[in-house]
């Protein structure tokens, strides 16, 4: 008969349970530059529960970011809309303290939230200490209450089941100092009404992807909206300092809109010229521009202005590749060395209504003077 071996069975399943998220998972890292003085990070700030409307437990929404390459999220469950009520608690600070503990073992960051859900205009308060008081309460109040408690208060979705519009409540709230964000950018929306109020109203930009099912049913690796932050910690006080500073980007569907700055910054740190130098022969009036994205974003480059004997050939950078784009010389092209600048347009990147990113390109040309017989 063989001897029966025991084992601390309980003990064995906790640490199975503890380690599982580290060893069972792989992590895209997303690679996205810093800026100078300044951590990027990648964050969604919009997503739920089944403690309102989602479909998932907190912790797979920890998991989910975590694998996409994401630095910090907030659960942001409705205060006053709980269809599942009869399964799970309508206590909506149980999401934050279920999701903690893993949060903390990934190395997430989590932001207390919750969203207030008032008619048709609803608002996500994050660094929340008390969402639970948002129930119940009219708008102003609601907003109000989310102020006292210290919260980073955004508009969500302004442009949900009607054209986006600064609607009368939005204003005497935004004038009560009780908005500072605004959600540019809705799962895959853009709000084009939306963009000139950045400006002109002093809003921080989001962009979100409110995901409500599985973040894998809704969008395709790498393909989920991310909130750059520019932070000067990777911390939580870092990224309330960022949002409090307008230090912000959304990122979505390959496209990004923030503030010259921040996009310079992107660029500048995403993309390098593999070779600065252009040569051209006689015989050979063809040569290669060679970019180096080592991002995961793609640009899409387009010229804005060149010599007129250079015939430049833009297109798009693929992320973590190297792009090479024909750049031709006519005939009359100088002979001689030409130090040049290039102006491309990055058309992805969005720094204002109608305007995006241009940067100038330097770049030295040698034209071989034509020799006997050539």
């Amino acid at each position: 008969m063989l001897k029966r071996m025991t084992f601390p069975v309980a003990g064995v399943l906790a640490a199975l349970l503890v380690s599982s998220p580290l060893w069972a998972q792989s992590r895209d890292p997303l690679p996205v530059p810093d800026l100078p003085g300044y951590r990027t990070l990648k964050c969604d700030f919009h997503m739920h529960t089944v403690f309102s409307d989602g479909e998932v437990w907190p912790t797979v929404r920890v998991q989910e970011a975590w694998r996409g390459g994401l630095d910090a999220i907030a659960i942001t469950d409705h205060d006053d809309y709980h269809p599942h009520k009869g399964e799970v608690s309508d206590d909506i600070s149980r999401p934050y303290e279920i999701a903690r503990p893993m949060a903390r073992q990934l190395g997430l960051l989590l932001v207390p939230a919750a969203e207030i859900t008032k008619g048709n205009l609803h608002f996500n308060a994050l660094f929340t200490t008390h969402p639970n008081e948002f129930k119940g309460l009219e708008l102003a109040a609601a907003l109000r209450k989310a102020r006292d408690q210290g919260a980073f208060v955004f508009w969500n979705h302004p442009g949900w089941k009607e054209t986006a519009a600064w609607f009368p409540a939005v204003a005497a709230a935004h004038a009560d100092g009780l908005i500072q964000g605004i959600e540019l950018t809705n799962g895959r929306t853009f709000y084009k009404e939306a963009f000139p109020w950045i400006g002109e109203k002093n809003l921080a930009i989001l962009g979100n992807s409110d995901v409500h099912r599985l973040i894998s049913t809704d969008y395709e690796p790498r393909q989920r909206p991310v909130t750059l932050v520019f932070a000067k910690t990777a911390s939580l006080d870092g990224i309330r300092e960022a949002l409090d500073a307008k230090r912000t980007a959304a990122w979505v569907n390959g496209e990004i809109w923030g503030g010259e700055a921040w996009l310079k910054g992107l660029w500048e740190g995403a993309v390098s010229l593999e070779s600065g130098s252009l040569e051209f022969f006689p015989r050979i009036r063809t040569a290669g521009l060679q970019f180096r994205n080592r991002s995961a974003i793609p640009f899409q480059l387009r010229l804005r202005a060149a010599p007129a004997w250079l015939r430049v050939r833009l297109g798009d950078i693929a992320p973590e590749k190297t792009s090479g784009f024909f750049v031709e010389a006519a005939k009359d092209a100088p002979a001689g060395i030409q130090n040049v600048a290039i102006e491309i347009e990055i058309a992805n990147l969005h720094a204002e209504p109608g305007r995006n990113l241009v940067m100038k390109v330097p770049v030295t040309v040698v034209v071989a003077a034509p020799t006997a017989g050539s």
